[in-house]
């Protein structure tokens, strides 16, 4: 849960509060605190955000009591701004599930919010129990019926076991798991479910089923494209991995509209490098190699409408030796062309390669 959810929550539940003199004292000392909280999150201060998230979780346990739900939010929220590398993180929130676990056990979002930081701090030298901790709010969340919790949850779960040779075969087990989920109980524009649909692609590219990751990308966009009226993050990963599985599988004509469509998403900018779509490493030059040469070449080069390289030239280079292999793996690079008025016209852009004798 963000800041902004457990932020409303807790507004919202300020009438409930005893109305005495020494509580309504209280009271005011608590909003004034957490409004300043607020405040610091949305100008992203650092420094007090944990000031100011610490005061108002002091005065929550007072105003609430250590138990109630709000309580655990604040702890939430105060555990949530300190550094992964302060002891005080852990222990806030360990404290804090232990009171969930009391007094909120049928609360599995609650659970889940304060066992998925503690499952991240944990994941390093405890990755089995804090897999497992997520794995649980996921049955959970399923014989509850709340499908996307359980989405969710195992979702998480899938993005620390992938970190890890060790739990890799977890996360393969958990994906396939969260995608008939996902199928069976949610409907296909939810962001969950997009979100599982990259790391099912993933796992498919990985396993060299090239195309059935491009099946299930190209489904990703036409949803966009249909059914939702805006830019994310998801869609523009999409068009990415796209272009790359269809430049590595030789199918250059189908990566265009993917080029045009990031394009379109992300606006060329002049005054800096663009960054390639795809892009092969060129060979070390076996002459430059044997003389343990390290090296630079700076390149100017168009791109065309469809995302093409053309035109390349080399500017400079440390030693001519660089030159021919920059030039060669430079060809098959894509680019997102750059949009004038709606409609894709050719630009210059610049790279250097770097080469480096380890």
């Amino acid at each position: 849960m963000t800041r902004t959810l457990i932020a409303f929550s807790l507004l919202s539940a300020l009438s409930s509060a005893p109305s005495n003199a020494s509580s309504e004292d209280l009271n005011a000392q608590f909003k004034q605190h957490y409004s300043a909280y607020q405040t610091a999150v949305k100008s992203d201060n650092k420094a007090q955000i944990v000031a100011t998230a610490k005061q108002a979780y002091d005065l929550g346990q007072q105003l609430y009591g250590s138990h109630h739900i709000n309580t655990v939010n604040l702890a939430i929220n105060y555990a949530d701004a300190l550094d992964n590398k302060n002891t005080e993180k852990l222990r806030v929130l360990e404290n804090t599930l232990k009171i969930v676990e009391n007094h909120h056990k049928d609360n599995l979002q609650a659970s889940f919010d304060v066992t998925l930081p503690i499952a991240k701090l944990t994941f390093k030298d405890e990755k089995r129990a804090a897999l497992n901790s997520l794995k649980e709010i996921g049955h959970k969340a399923e014989a509850q019926k709340d499908y996307e919790l359980a989405s969710v949850a195992y979702l998480e779960a899938i993005k620390l076991a992938a970190t890890s040779r060790k739990t890799a075969s977890t996360a393969r087990t958990l994906i396939r798991r969260t995608d008939e989920i996902n199928k069976a109980h949610l409907p296909e524009t939810a962001i969950q479910r997009l979100s599982t649909d990259i790391w099912v692609a993933a796992l498919d590219e990985a396993k060299n089923r090239k195309k059935a990751a491009i099946s299930r990308l190209e489904h990703i966009v036409e949803i966009f494209d249909e059914n939702l009226e805006f830019d994310h993050p998801f869609e523009l990963t999409a068009h990415s991995r796209l272009v790359n599985l269809y430049e590595k599988t030789r199918q250059s004509d189908k990566a265009t509209k993917h080029c045009l469509a990031i394009a379109k998403m992300v606006p060329w900018q002049d005054t800096q490098q663009q960054e390639p779509l795809y892009r092969v490493h060129p060979i070390y030059p076996t002459s430059m190699a044997r003389r343990m040469k390290s090296g630079w070449v700076r390149l100017q080069f168009t791109v065309s409408k469809s995302g093409f390289v053309k035109d390349i030239e080399v500017l400079e280079s440390s030693d001519s030796g660089f030159e021919k292999a920059s030039i060669k793996a430079m060809e098959q690079w894509r680019y997102a062309p750059k949009f004038e008025n709606g409609e894709p016209v050719e630009a210059k852009s610049t790279v250097q390669l770097d080469y480096k004798i380890s």
